[in-house]
């Protein structure tokens, strides 16, 4: 399996990509702290934050928070430092966090802890930089609650790749606690979708839709499209099918030293 360069698809990622969503996670630990969101100083930090969207709009919902982006594709933070000056972006690994110890309160990483490969490591440093009574939220993909989604069952390879980059959810839990995070809690949410194969091929058809479209080798992804148009054959473009698709929420918080 390659591995994937966002460099080269800085500038058209964007284009394929649903906008983000507010931060309930995020706002739910404000209000936990009895901050409100508008006032809150609080240090922000978001692991793999790509050209930068969530904390855009992150920065709309907290005016006065200090919100820190790091990323190691130089070319997805230009975009990011364009979108929003007003955050500081850092060039580096989320295995190797340039942050001092206890300096976050919040930390997050949406949909891309499993492009990190040293994943202990990474939470490991998570841990180091929050805050006592920090919160790290993970929200990602849950690759063995959705066998039907349709990306696994026209490229198989996918399938195998994130079984492989992927954690289970309860192993998840498991090393947090084991880590020494406190107050695991884990949250599936079903986002399965009915959508005819003729719109499912003009989205897989621009590969970098989906970084799994651009790990595997390019005879699977070929042979996955050949497939397709197949079926689409067959059924004259219009069958409508259900696409399985479950996200997971994983929210853990450092100790503090009562606890």
């Amino acid at each position: 399996m390659r591995r994937v360069n966002y460099d080269e698809i800085a500038d058209r990622y964007d284009d394929t990509r649903r906008k983000p969503t507010v931060d309930r996670n995020l706002l739910r630990f404000l209000t936990e702290r009895q901050e409100a969101p508008e006032q809150t100083s609080a240090r922000v930090l978001d692991i793999g934050c790509g050209t930068g969207r969530q904390l855009a709009l992150n920065r709309s919902q907290c005016p006065n928070a200090v919100l820190l982006g790091i990323d190691v594709s130089a070319a997805m933070l230009e975009i990011a430092r364009r979108r929003c000056p007003s955050a500081h972006w850092l060039h580096g690994d989320g295995a190797a966090l340039p942050l001092r110890t206890g300096s976050v309160v919040y930390a997050t990483s949406q949909f891309s802890y499993a492009h990190i490969r040293r994943q202990k490591a990474f939470l490991t440093e998570v841990l180091r930089v929050l805050h006592p009574g920090g919160r790290l939220a993970i929200t990602s993909i849950d690759p063995w609650s959705m066998p039907g989604w349709l990306y696994y069952r026209y490229f198989p390879a996918a399938q195998a790749l994130d079984h492989q980059n992927f954690i289970p959810v309860e192993g998840f839990s498991d090393l947090l606690r084991d880590l020494g995070f406190v107050g695991v809690q884990a949250a599936r949410s079903d986002r399965s979708s009915t959508v005819t194969l003729s719109a499912f091929l003009a989205g897989v058809s621009q590969r970098h839709s989906a970084s799994q479209l651009m790990a595997i080798p390019d005879a699977e992804y070929e042979g996955g499209l050949r497939q397709l148009r197949q079926d689409i054959e067959a059924a004259r473009g219009g069958q409508a099918v259900r696409s399985e698709f479950v996200l997971v929420t994983l929210t853990a918080d450092k100790p503090t030293p009562s606890a």
